[in-house]
This record gives structure tokens, sequence and C-alpha cells, in this order.
């Protein structure tokens, strides 16, 4: 039996074991209590899960690739998964076949504590449901009139922050340069979606919201993708908490907006509420994603395009003059180069809703894929300078490929399933960063490291672990 299951061939490169044993014993093994035996026995016969579970997805995922190729097959949790950096692979996956892959794979349990069992629409696996609400919800709110309304609320979330620029102030003159981002980015989206005027909510408790939503992101991680079995009792209780409180503060949320009828997401939500074709908690969940969608992935990016002027003077110089000229193509490759250099979503992970064929290759339904964009987009034969921080290996990159070539730039994704807020993000980012350049300088303060040092954490959403202190002075 045991050399049965040691000469199985796979689909695609990967790593091969000189023992391996049936799937079902993976289960019996994480029963066992004894974390060391455990994770030798684990390490011994299922080493790419033991990778997993010891490593986050994307570092684990960049093991593989640089072992065995831009497409590699490794059992992963009792499933067959495929590891791809290849562009047409990838644009396959995502695009060209995308309907056959709007599934995610993930945790049954952990989802249910994070809300998002079969509710919301980023990691929901109900797929009527997932259809349902993104277009009823999230594709109809986010429409032309609202990317316009979005360039003056920018502006003016921005100008209400930084007038409490001092509430950042770590000490002074130097302030924490990520909690104003999330700052900004979270009354946006407030105004944006939740009916709640700028400045309605004091900026004590905008950073208490705000930190509600860092909290939740490690929930995320903690319960997305981790086997049940090992769940330790004080981190579990830790992240439910954080659930709970970012649900409570959806509830206030909800309770402080004002009534009218200008904000199509939340009237939508609360119409559907009212005709029973969605429940509370879905509503519920729908306002919790977008909140943790519109605040963080944004603010990361802009930190990071911060960061790197914050080295660069000539770039940061050339930036201000194109500004005051009414010019923004700096501006633009800029927070693109930030996207491609260190990619907020560092993979992209889907699941194989029906048997498929891809390159004469049959690949089976329920396969897990994860597209590493880290790797993909640091590849030297598609960047020019893939390992450095560097505008020309965006110039001629687009976000967006609606034709039939293969695209190796794909920060929000592509296809069914890409960011549905991703022309809102661009819009938002670029009125942001235009203020804050034009009226403030940044320089990095208290050991802040630079882009290329600094240390961040490569999981589901990549975060930077140290801290963002930044000197800001008035121009």
């Amino acid at each position: 039996m045991l050399l049965r299951y040691s000469t199985r061939k796979k689909i695609f490169p990967g790593p091969k074991h000189l023992i391996s044993l049936p799937n079902y014993f993976f289960n019996i093994i994480l029963t066992i209590s004894n974390k060391k035996i455990r994770n030798i026995l684990l390490n011994l016969f299922f080493p790419e899960s033991f990778q997993y579970i010891k490593l986050t997805v994307p570092v684990a995922s960049q093991y593989y690739t640089s072992k065995y190729g831009d497409i590699v097959q490794i059992n992963l949790f009792n499933q067959p998964t495929i590891i791809i950096s290849n562009p047409d692979f990838a644009d396959y996956i995502l695009r060209r076949n995308g309907k056959n892959y709007t599934l995610r794979f993930g945790n049954s349990l952990g989802l249910e504590y994070l809300g998002m069992k079969n509710k919301g629409i980023i990691w929901n696996r109900n797929i009527q449901r997932w259809k349902y609400q993104r277009l009823n919800f999230f594709q109809k709110a986010l429409n032309n009139k609202l990317l316009d309304d979005a360039k003056y609320v920018s502006n003016d979330a921005t100008d209400y922050v930084l007038k409490h620029l001092d509430k950042y102030e770590i000490e002074t003159n130097i302030i924490d340069t990520m909690d104003l981002l999330r700052s900004i980015t979270f009354t946006i989206t407030c105004h944006l979606f939740l009916d709640l005027p700028i400045g309605i909510i004091s900026i004590e408790k905008t950073k208490y919201y705000v930190n509600s939503i860092v909290q939740y992101f490690k929930a995320w991680e903690y319960f997305l993708l981790k086997p049940t079995q090992i769940y330790d009792e004080k981190q579990t209780n830790k992240h439910q908490k954080s659930i709970k409180q970012l649900n409570n503060v959806v509830n206030e949320l909800i309770s402080k907006r004002v009534m009218n009828n200008n904000c199509l997401f939340i009237n939508s939500l609360l119409n559907a509420l009212n005709n029973q074709q969605i429940t509370k908690e879905e509503m519920n969940q729908c306002i919790l994603e977008m909140l943790i969608a519109g605040t963080d992935t944004s603010s990361v990016t802009m930190f990071y395009f911060l960061l790197a002027l914050c080295d660069r003077k000539e770039l940061e110089e050339q930036l201000l003059k194109e500004l005051k000229e009414n010019s923004y193509q700096i501006l633009i490759n800029g927070l693109k180069e930030s996207m491609r250099f260190k990619p907020v979503g560092p993979v992209i992970m889907r699941c194989a809703i029906n048997d498929d064929i891809y390159n004469n290759t049959h690949i089976k339904n329920g396969t897990n894929i994860i597209i590493n964009l880290v790797d993909m987009h640091r590849r030297n034969e598609y960047f020019v300078q893939g390992n450095q921080f560097n505008l020309i290996n965006v110039e001629d990159k687009d976000l967006s490929n609606t034709n039939n070539e293969k695209n190796v730039f794909l920060p929000f994704g592509i296809g069914p399933k890409e960011c549905v807020g991703r022309w809102l993000a661009k819009v938002e980012m670029e009125i942001i960063i235009e203020q804050l350049i034009l009226n403030y300088s940044f320089k990095r303060a208290n050991g802040t490291k630079t882009l290329e040092e600094l240390q961040t954490r490569w999981d589901i959403a990549q975060q930077p672990t140290d801290p963002g202190y930044m000197l800001i002075q008035k121009r």
C-alpha cells in the first residue's frame, strides 16, 4: 500500500517522497496532542502541509516555486494544489476560464469563526450568494458616479485627518504613517458607502475603529487555512474577541448613519434586508468586508510609496514638480511599482469547481490553486529590474488586461473575481498622495527601515511588521 502511494504520478513538477502515507493518516497525525511528535510526523510524511502550517502561504509557496519552477504541484491538507507563477497559466485560471475558479479554498470552521462562511464576497464559497451580493451591492455601488464623488471625498477626508495631525504624533513632528493613512481611507469608505459625513466620527474613535480592522486581519490570517486540530485555545479566544469587536464596530457605524437616498451601498443592503433577500448577518458581513478592503490595502501601498520616496530625493523632487504642473505619470507609476514590489495581496487563491484541462493536462475538480504574485512580479524576464524598486519596471504595464495577451502584472487580480474596488483604490490613492506630497515632506524617523529592509508579514494580506514612523514637515 505504501509503495502504491509513494509511486503516484504528479501532473506537474513537485516534491517526491520516499514514503507517502494515504491522506487519511494526515488527520490522524493532527489529533496527536504532543506538538513535537506531531510536527516530526507531519514533516516526515506530509512535508508540504507542514511547511504551510509552519510558514505563511506566500513564504511556503515561494519556497516550492524556487525549487521546482513556475508551475508546481504539491499535496496541501489532503488536496492536490498547484502553485503558479507562469503568466499564461495564471491568466487562464483568472480570466480565460475564470468562471471555473471563482471559489477560494479555506478552513470551513475558520471561515465560520470569521463570519465569511457563505457570507460577503471575499471568501464566500456559496457561489450563488457570492454572485448575488457582489453584483447587487458592491458592483452597483462602485459605479462611475461614485468614482467621480471619490475625488472630492478623498480630498476632503485627507484635509480633515491632516487637521488633527498631532493625534498621530509619537513625538514632535514624528507620526505613525500607517495609522494616518488608514484613518484617511477609513473616513473615505465610511462616507462613500455608509452615509457618514466627514467629521461625524472623532479622530479618537477613528483610530479605535482602524485598530479593530488591523486586529481582524490578524484573526483572518490565523483562522483561514490552519487545520482546526492545531488551533491554540488562547490564540483562538483572542482572535474571536477581535472578530466580535469589529462586528460591534459595524453595528455602531450603522447606528451613526444619516438617513438619505444618496448612498447606494448601504441603502441597497437595507432594502434587501427589509425585503428578506439577505439576512442581517449577510448585511453586516458585506459592510465589514467593505471596511477592511477599503481601509487597509490602499493604505499599505501608499505607505510603501512614501517610504520609497524618503530614500529617493531626486524622484520626490520630480514628482513634486510634476504635480505642480498637473501631470500625474510619476505618481501613477510610483503607486504601480509599490504594488509590484510589495503586493498587498501576495498570493491569489482559487479552487477548481469542475474538472478542467489546461494545455492537455487534466485538472481535477477541488484542486487548489495558488498564484504566486510575489514571484511573478519579480521575474527579470518580465521586469527590467525585478528585484529593485524602480519605476522603469511598470512604465509599460497597465492595471487592466482586456485583450488576449498574457499579463504579468496583476496586483488587483483579473477576471470575474478581480478586486471589485480596484478603480476606487486607484482614484483615492492618487488624490491622497498628491495632497500629501504637495503639502508635506517625509523622512524616515526613529529607526524606520528603508523599503528594501522593512520587515513585512507575507500572509493572506501583506503587512509591515516594523514601525513606520516618519518625520513630517510642512513645505
